[in-house]
């Protein structure tokens, strides 16, 4: 990603140090990397890093030229500078992708988008995907069209913290009376050494978010700043640095073909790229005959620098929606090439018709321009999101109070004759958010948190029964169907749910789950339920038995004689349910899955010779499949929000069904512990 900031910064280094045309070469081969990848391979190729570092030496540049003409740093005139040369093509694409994904995106990958979008104009999307990444209810839904704008996300997080770098620094040589230059190189060297040991420690331990952690990347952007202090004090023979600046141009290259970049940056593997990065900054402060930086620095080279920005903020968007309209997984080359070939289009287009023009007009005053510009661009993006948002939101309300009626029975179709056919409940659109609170509210524990956390719901004053919901993901979709029979009954419910983490013993690939599952029993037993809800086994193809894990849980459940309401797990698919269903309908048959295959009978749990006294197990299966397949949509009602997790309103027109079963032997336990 090469921002226009950067683009700038260039500028900036003309007119105060000697250009370095080979940077602008530089930045054009780590996009077209990027393109490349992202088009052809379906990875990340490293280029990101790249442009880190690069934009950890511009920015450290342009700001040390500033202190040395003027002896300081004024922070609005920094921002709105970087902010006037940053928006205006980044927010007219993302004006262009809420038209385009009005008109042609799948209704149920709006939401998504929405947030992504505001995500993205307010410079905190690398959060929204670190959230995403870790949330198993959002990591297998489709990437949407600005997913990319991540790393300008902390590219904006950096800028700020790059100006208080300076401003530290700026004050500690006036109290320290010397140049500014040696307290920055101390607090480079700082930032770059806990950002890294924090950047491969994060990495180890949940790699999916530290992806997106601006912590775990200003160490790269340390490095660009180190750079630019230490270049210039060492010369390197020209053959040395000439070899230096080939063999970082070839690390570049192979750094996405050689190693994995997706699930192992950015740790240290991150090194790669942002060494070849530094060989040939070094390369080209040290030029030769035959070094690198003679083509990377050619005129032609220059000319495409000035549209990596541009191509780097298309090049996705254009190979997103060429994937919505083509239905397509792989790219044909000729198709690939034309992707590059538009995206350079839009970028020169984008450049001419709508940075120039905009940077030409004219206020009486600087500043007042500046906020009138920032603020139009923001408003008219923020506000035609805002607008969509509301109108998708608008007759959701209405539509939920039909959710249970005769015409959207859901569960209660096993009971009715017929139902009339009617376009289901809730809509593509709002599928996405058709989840049980705690997925939403903080309750769930997120991957990596090792934190048992109980959560309320229900009647949580003068109530007569306690059910405790404890699991993963797939137990916390039952919360509804508890919290519906809740007041009528007075209950309290408990979520004692995380992430990827079932009620098991078993050695889950998630340290922080095995923590979690030596604490969970004392913690529940803590409460003092009358009930344990939770699931009995796994819905998986290829499972076939009770996990022994499953088995030893509930035993040390029994030991503090806390009785279990049991479930069969609920149905898995193989695809993104509600996105199948809208685009090939209901009744499709690629929607569905075979009851066989995952229902197989006799139950895992009924094969148990000797099974825990306190379990009482309790197979909906028949509320989810009928004799043959297991659909989507049920009653009328979109049974799931992805492949495998029940939609909130779904779960709740099973919970008569459910109350059935459980509020006899909450009866009986009240009346054993009483007598």
């Amino acid at each position: 990603m090469c921002t226009e900031g950067d683009q700038r910064l260039v500028e900036a280094v003309k007119q105060n140090k000697k250009f370095r045309p080979e940077i602008e070469g530089l930045r054009v081969v780590a996009a077209l990397l990027v393109a490349v990848y992202h088009i052809w391979l379906g990875k990340v190729s490293g280029g990101v890093d790249v442009f880190f570092v690069v934009s950890g030496f511009l920015i450290t540049t342009s700001l040390l030229s500033k202190v040395r003409r003027t002896g300081t740093v004024n922070f609005f005139d920094f921002i709105f500078g970087l902010l006037r040369r940053l928006v205006p093509a980044a927010f007219f694409v993302l004006f262009t992708v809420i038209i385009l994904s009005y008109f042609f995106l799948p209704e149920v990958q709006w939401t998504q988008t929405i947030k992504e979008i505001f995500a993205s104009a307010f410079y905190y999307e690398n959060w929204q995907l670190a959230f995403t990444a870790t949330d198993y209810l959002d990591h297998t839904n489709a990437k949407s069209p600005v997913q990319h704008y991540w790393a300008m996300s902390i590219q904006g997080q950096f800028y700020i913290i790059w100006f208080l770098m300076i401003w530290l620094a700026i004050w500690c040589a006036k109290w320290m009376k010397t140049s500014v230059k040696k307290p920055l190189f101390i607090l480079f060297l700082i930032l770059f050494a806990v950002s890294f040991v924090f950047s491969v420690y994060l990495t180890a331990i949940n790699q999916p978010w530290a992806y997106f952690d601006t912590r775990t990347r200003v160490w790269e952007f340390a490095l660009g700043g180190l750079i630019c202090l230490l270049l210039t004090r060492s010369k390197l023979p020209h053959i040395l640095a000439g070899i230096l600046g080939w063999l970082g141009l070839l690390m570049l290259i192979s750094c996405g073909l050689l190693l994995n970049v997706s699930s192992l940056f950015p740790g240290y593997v991150a090194l790669w790229p942002t060494l070849a990065a530094v060989f040939i900054l070094i390369s080209g402060e040290n030029p030769s005959k035959f070094g690198v930086e003679k083509l990377l620095g050619t005129s032609w080279m220059v000319k495409l620098g000035a549209l990596s920005y541009g191509f780097y903020l298309w090049h996705w968007v254009v190979l997103t929606f060429y994937h919505v309209l083509k239905e397509v997984k792989h790219v044909p080359l000729t198709d690939g090439l034309l992707i590059i070939a538009g995206s350079l289009l839009l970028s020169w287009l984008t450049t001419r018709f709508v940075e120039q023009p905009l940077r030409k007009v004219k206020f009486p005053n600087k500043s007042v321009r500046t906020a009138l510009l920032l603020g139009s661009l923001l408003a008219i993006v923020a506000g035609s999101n805002a607008f969509w948002l509301y109108q998708m939101n608008s007759d959701q309300a209405a539509d939920q109070k039909l959710i249970g009626s005769d015409d959207y029975p859901g569960a209660r179709v096993v009971e009715m004759d017929s139902v009339p056919k009617k376009d289901y409940l809730p809509e593509a659109e709002a599928i996405k958010n058709d989840k049980a609170a705690p997925y939403t509210d903080g309750c769930h524990v997120a991957a990596g948190d090792p934190v048992v956390k109980v959560c309320e719901y229900g009647v949580t004053e003068d109530y007569d029964y306690t059910v405790a919901l404890v699991g993963s993901s797939h137990a916390t979709h039952w919360q509804p169907a508890l919290v519906k029979m809740a007041e009528k009954n007075k209950i309290r419910v408990l979520n004692i749910t995380k992430s990827g983490c079932r009620l098991s013993t078993y050695k889950a690939k998630d340290p922080s789950c095995i923590v979690w599952n030596k604490n969970v029993v004392n913690k529940i037993a803590a409460e003092k339920p009358d009930m344990v809800f939770a699931n009995a086994d796994i819905g998986y193809w290829n499972v076939h038995e009770v996990e022994k894990g499953y088995i030893e849980q509930f035993e040390a459940l029994n030991k503090k004689g806390i009785e279990v309401f049991g479930v069969r797990d609920t149905p898995y698919f193989r695809k993104d349910v509600p996105t199948c269903v809208n685009h090939y309908g209901a009744d499709s048959p690629r929607c569905q899955t075979k009851r066989e295959e995952l229902f197989p009978e006799p139950s895992d749990w009924s094969k148990l010779k000797n099974p825990p006294e306190n379990m009482h197990v309790f197979d909906y299966t028949d509320f989810f499949c009928n004799e043959e397949v297991c659909k989507p949509v049920i009653g009328n009602v979109m049974a799931y929000v992805d492949k495998g997790h029940i939609s909130k309103s779904y779960m709740e027109t099973l919970s008569p069904y459910i109350e059935k079963d459980l509020m006899p032997l909450l009866e009986k336990v009240k009346e054993k512990r009483s007598s």
